[in-house]
């Protein structure tokens, strides 16, 4: 059963790093955007960056929860 947790933790790690990346590169389109005047990229990097928020805050939770089911399985 550790076997199982340590792999669902490192896949639920995985894809919250992915979620926070997405984060980040929002940010920079935004930050590019806003200094070129250009606003379809502005609206690009909010939608990566609320997408990528959404994406982590999830994952983790869901992650957090199958994690506790698991230990809470009759040994």
């Amino acid at each position: 059963m550790a076997v199982v947790v340590k792999l669902v933790t490192a896949l639920g790690g995985a894809i919250v790093v992915g979620g926070l990346i997405s984060v980040l590169f929002g940010w920079r389109s935004v930050y590019q955007g806003n200094k070129n005047d250009n606003p379809q990229k502005v609206d690009t990097g909010i939608e990566a960056m609320v997408l990528g928020g959404i994406t982590s805050g999830i994952t983790g939770t869901i992650t957090a929860a199958i994690i506790a089911a698991l230990n809470n399985l009759p040994k």
